[in-house]
């Protein structure tokens, strides 16, 4: 008897469930690994809830999964609960310096940017570098000249993305000898798959606080931070950037379901565990698979994570969390958008 590889069977079941019945629409989005006070967990709820359903009713409302992922991570870049966007923490200079990735699984076309600064949100000029232009990756003058033509606001004055959290972190940074740790995280992600079985990922972070100018970590780097591929799945990932990268993690997970044939909860552990034994990395990834199986992994002490399915919205920060809510999808939705407190707004 024959044995088809785990890729052919892979492919197999994404064309006859193509030819069978429509996917089930999924947004599944993440803000980030790490250590999260009691008194921040609230707002992670909140926020990551929040991106969660916005991103749902992309799809509902026929728009394509780049739309969904998109429109989820600008809810969080838009959040002071997250280090993306408005929430971003600074380097060792007080600036803040943004990455960011998009990634689509039918074209396998990606766009990424690194070093952004007083952009809102990067998570849309990673998108306009994928479609507008013939690469994946801009960055410094060039990235900077890119989002003018673009016509993507570029804060002025300058500095308007620093937040007080931010500021009293970078302190207690300096105070503590310049230690790095993961901290409370925050970076923020999603994936989407729609009822045709496409799968974007995206990614978007403000870093590590006190870096050294110009340091880039994982979000932004495709099989590290970010992967999307039809076929296999797609994936963000969180935590220890410096140490994500030397691994590939996203990659390393869809490649295990891909030549191992196991499950992605499956993978996304195995691929955490081998990472933490090798390097002593922490990390947390949101993922879906081909047919729309979803994972969430953590080996840092909490992850925020907040996936919607039909009316239910799911989430949860803590190791075993999984909370619930049934919810209605436009007069509530349209009241949490305009209440919510921690939405940039400009200079006061």
């Amino acid at each position: 008897m024959y044995i088809y590889p785990a890729a052919v069977l892979i492919a197999l079941v994404h064309l006859q469930n193509h030819f069978s019945e429509a996917f089930e629409p999924i947004v599944l989005v993440h803000g980030g690994a790490g250590t999260i006070g009691e008194d921040r967990i609230p707002g992670k709820y909140r926020g990551s809830k929040l991106a969660a359903r916005v991103g749902y009713r992309v799809l509902l409302n026929n728009g394509s999964v780049l739309d969904a992922v998109e429109e989820a991570v600008r809810i969080m870049e838009g959040d002071s609960n997250f280090n993306a966007g408005y929430g971003s923490v600074l380097n060792q200079d007080g600036v803040v310096e943004m990455d960011a990735s998009i990634m689509d699984g039918a074209t396998m076309m990606a766009g990424c940017v690194a070093g952004v600064q007083d952009v809102l949100h990067p998570i849309t000029l990673a998108r306009r570098v994928m479609e507008r232009t013939r690469h994946n990756f801009l960055v410094g003058e060039g990235l900077l000249n890119f989002t003018r033509q673009q016509g993507i606001e570029i804060l002025s004055p300058p500095g308007q993305l620093v937040t007080q959290r931010s500021k009293d972190a970078l302190e207690a940074w300096k105070e503590n000898s310049g230690a790095f740790g993961i901290g409370e995280g925050g970076t923020v992600g999603a994936v989407a798959i729609d009822r045709e079985g496409n799968i974007a990922a995206a990614t978007s972070t403000g870093g590590l606080t006190g870096k050294h100018p110009g340091r880039v970590g994982d979000s932004p780097i495709l099989g590290a931070g970010t992967y999307a591929d039809n076929l296999l799945g797609g994936i963000s990932v969180t935590g220890d950037g410096d140490i994500i990268m030397k691994v590939s993690l996203a990659y390393d997970i869809v490649k295990r379901m891909e030549y191992l044939g196991v499950g992605i909860e499956e993978a996304a552990e195995d691929a955490l565990t081998a990472m933490s034994n090798r390097l002593d990395g922490t990390a947390g990834i949101v993922a879906l698979d081909a047919a729309g199986n979803i994972g969430i992994a953590f080996n840092s002490e909490q992850m925020s994570w907040a996936f919607q399915r039909g009316n239910v919205v799911a989430y949860g920060v803590r190791k075993g969390e999984h909370l619930e809510e049934i919810v209605s999808e436009e007069q509530d939705l349209e009241e949490a958008l305009l209440l919510a407190e921690h939405m940039f707004h400009g200079l006061n």
